[in-house]
């Protein structure tokens, strides 16, 4: 994030509105917080070195107990502290994976938890920029666009210029760089909780989502269709892996290259809502080197909402 000369860097957040179904309603995960007596929705600054996304998960866990996974994104908040800087906290809807702990790490900060009937949580709540998410939550519930499944289209890692490796694009390995950004993706895409990887079968590719693949004990299925050259070959079978995936109603990592990205994303754009189209990359290079594209997509493989994330390696 680029910061004009002489400004203060800003404080950056990250938070989550969790929801559950129980006994036919739904309900949202507040905390209340006794330094302010308020009732607020669990967020935290982020630490050094981390992402949006991954600071959100472990928020959550920190103050409520629950390990959560990311679905579409809400409203930011940005807003000024008394001290000059601004604040940026980034939000998204919610689901929980586990209960990881029995309560809040801290009760000074957090002293009690508290599942609440969506109904009545924008009354519960003190500040309006939570009332908002809620009453965000409520209108995606009503759209029939909140139970969403994330797609995460990544580019693979930097790799050795192409003029550099005399070996053949198959082999063509991650540079430093990209190494790097392959050891940080995890804690990125952990974040959004998919379940299956799809990758090209050529080595930088396999490489970038290995570290995940890994951690996660997933298997790397490879699909000649995400090759460069199979997607110059035969572009209509490359349509056709990213319509399936999208259809699946299954949480994915699709690695691919740069030159494979227009015929992915054209095919996206046809199964995307306006305002998610929007935010679809429109200009090569479509991501950078090491960039996560999630798809929020519905049951019927709607995109409905989209975002951009590069892993952090500073």
């Amino acid at each position: 994030m680029r910061v004009a000369p002489g400004t203060p860097p800003p404080v950056l957040a990250a938070g989550v509105l969790a929801w559950r179904e129980k006994s036919s309603r739904i309900e949202v995960l507040l905390v209340h917080r006794p330094r302010y007596d308020d009732w607020s929705v669990p967020k935290g600054k982020l630490d050094k070195g981390e992402t949006f996304p991954a600071a959100a998960v472990r928020e959550v866990a920190e103050e409520t107990g629950y390990r959560v996974r990311l679905h579409r994104p809400l409203p930011a908040s940005v807003y000024l502290l008394p001290d000059g800087r601004t604040k940026i906290v980034q939000y998204w809807i919610g689901t929980v994976r586990a209960k990881a702990a029995p309560g809040p790490e801290n009760p000074a900060e957090v002293d009690e938890v508290r599942w609440v009937p969506v109904d009545e949580a924008e009354q519960m709540l003190t500040r309006q920029g939570d009332q908002v998410l809620v009453a965000t939550l409520r209108r995606f519930l009503e759209d029939e666009t909140l139970e969403t499944v994330p797609i995460v289209l990544q580019r693979h890692g930097a790799a050795l210029p192409r003029a550099k490796w005399r070996k053949g694009e198959k082999s063509r390995p991650l540079n430093k760089k990209g190494k790097k950004q392959a050891q940080a993706l995890p804690g990125l895409i952990d974040a959004f909780d998919p379940t299956r990887v799809l990758s090209s079968p050529w080595k930088r590719c396999l490489a970038t989502v290995e570290p995940f693949a890994r951690i996660e004990g997933l298997t790397i299925r490879t699909k000649d269709e995400l090759t460069e050259a199979g997607a110059e070959e035969h572009p209509s079978r490359t349509v056709a892996v990213i319509e399936r995936v999208l259809h699946e109603g299954r949480g994915t990592v699709v690695c691919t290259h740069r030159p494979v990205l227009p015929t992915l994303i054209g095919a996206v754009k046809k199964a995307a809502d306006r305002g998610a189209e929007m935010e679809l990359p429109r200009e090569d290079p479509f991501l950078a080197a090491g960039e996560a594209l999630v798809l929020h997509t519905t049951s019927a493989g709607r995109v409905v909402a989209v975002e951009r994330h590069l892993p952090n390696i500073s």
